[in-house]
């Protein structure tokens, strides 16, 4: 059996029907369908803080005056009543549209006209009812909606909807087009942008273009002043996605000025490429992230602004992946080092990292006799940087030390303590170091102070870290 959770059900479900969603939603303004809904829900729930229209309002944050306009919406089309302050919903299986009583003689020309227009179809009592409650409401002539009803056709064929009619007549109405000349003459403008308008859209793939199509040409060319070759230029490296997308798009290059499809082109090579790039840093340090951009943001783009060669950023990724270290905040600190120190090609990066790892298989083996785990650290580099570089120990003497080096906690700690106090005494061959090893055994674990006679000095990390050799770019 199947049932909800007293979670998923707050009061008990609520049933919306078919009908409703197939024959009424399409053809609403979404703010209406909210009230619906909302009211719907209310109307199950009995004594709801919410159960007035100021409640309502505030919960779906509408104003009050839409949520009426919804209620009467509704109420025309018979899905509601109201009867003073109380709203009672009625079954979509039997709603009863109200049929306003209109001037038969006033509209008689504009039935005729529509009717010739809409020939593929008999157009219903309904729909001249919605047709004159717009013209009344909005103060639309008749021979201006006529003018709507054959643009409408035209645009999208015989079984044009009433909704959308409806739709393209509001909108021309609430932008103050409500005679017959304003709207033919606004329509005429949109005539202007049909043509290349249908090649646009025939470059994605898309169908005829409707209004809403054609309003989106006009803000393209007139308000973002990109002409119809660039607009077309666009669709065409789209090919598919529709007018949203292609709006998206041209906005975002107004955004950034580039109006010619040079500019436009050139972004989007640059775009590309750094999505490639991106893609390379994550594979190598092992990531994946279904959305990019944040990263390119946060990383890639300013890497790039640094003056960085995409090689050389591959060239760090590659360091990180090969020394375990796998997070985005890790290879920027990476980057950020190596541009402190002026390394912003590959040729340079790499010539740097080399020489960081040029003991890695040494210290690998060190890391092998002292029972030490994973990758080559920065750390460890350091120290065998130091013994061997600076304090020229033999090789023999540092295997040495280590062996002593081999049960305590913090080996290379233990190994550098040892190899200084050999190094400030003196101390440059085996056979002079294992004399010594008695006294050194004798130092207790952790305590890294050298016995009598031997001076141990202290290094912090960064005064370790002072000590790595500047490569330039001709070394």
């Amino acid at each position: 059996m199947f049932k909800l959770s007293s979670e998923a059900s707050l009061d008990g479900a609520i049933t919306v029907e078919n009908k409703f969603i197939v024959e009424y939603m399409p053809y609403a303004d979404g703010d209406y369908v909210k009230v619906y809904l909302y009211g719907l829900s209310l109307a199950a729930r009995k004594g709801d803080a919410d159960d007035n229209v100021e409640r309502l309002a505030r919960r779906l944050d509408l104003d009050v005056a839409t949520v009426e306009a919804a209620i009467e919406y509704w109420s025309d089309r018979g899905l509601v009543s109201k009867l003073g302050d109380d709203i009672c919903y009625l079954s979509p299986r039997t709603a009863r549209p109200k049929i306003k009583k209109f001037d038969v003689d006033k509209y008689r020309e504009f039935n005729r006209q529509a009717q010739l227009y809409i020939a593929a179809r008999q157009i219903t009592p309904n729909e001249y009812n919605d047709y004159y409650t717009l013209m009344e409401k909005l103060n639309m002539e008749w021979q201006a909606m006529t003018l709507v009803v054959k643009y409408c056709v035209n645009l999208k064929g015989d079984n044009v909807s009433c909704p959308y009619i409806l739709a393209v007549a509001r909108n021309l109405a609430q932008d103050g087009y409500r005679t017959a000349d304003a709207v033919g003459e606004k329509l005429d403008e949109y005539g202007v942008y049909y043509n290349d308008l249908c090649a646009v859209l025939g470059a994605m793939g898309g169908k005829r273009p409707d209004h809403e199509a054609v309003k989106l040409y006009k803000k393209w060319k007139i308000e973002y002043k990109f002409s119809p070759d660039v607009i077309l230029h666009v669709a065409q490296n789209l090919k598919r996605g529709g007018v949203a997308l292609l709006d998206s798009k041209l906005t975002q290059y107004r955004d950034l000025g580039f109006t010619t499809a040079d500019l436009i082109d050139k972004f989007e090579e640059e775009r590309k490429q750094t999505y490639k790039l991106t893609k390379a840093v994550n594979k190598a340090l092992g990531l994946y992230y279904e959305n990019v951009d944040p990263e390119i943001t946060a990383y890639i783009r300013p890497w790039l602004n640094l003056g960085f060669e995409e090689n050389a950023i591959l060239a760090a990724a590659d360091y990180c992946m090969k020394n375990d270290i796998k997070r985005l905040s890790d290879l920027d600190a990476v980057v950020r080092d190596l541009f402190e120190r002026g390394l912003t090609t590959e040729k340079q990066t790499r010539a740097y990292f080399d020489n960081e790892s040029r003991h890695d298989g040494e210290i690998e083996k060190l890391n092998k006799l002292l029972g030490v785990k994973g990758a080559v650290k920065d750390i460890q580099r350091a120290y065998y940087s130091n013994w061997l570089d600076k304090w020229n120990m033999p090789k023999d003497v540092i295997d040495y030390a280590a062996s002593l080096a081999s049960d305590k906690a913090n080996p290379f700690a233990y190994m550098n303590a040892v190899l200084l106090a050999w190094h400030n005494n003196g101390v440059a061959t085996l056979d002079k170091a294992k004399t010594t090893a008695a006294e050194v055994a004798a130092t207790r674990a952790g305590d890294l102070s050298a016995p009598t006679g031997i001076v141990v000095e202290n290094r912090s990390a960064e005064e370790l870290n002072s000590l790595f050799t500047q490569i330039s770019e001709d070394e």
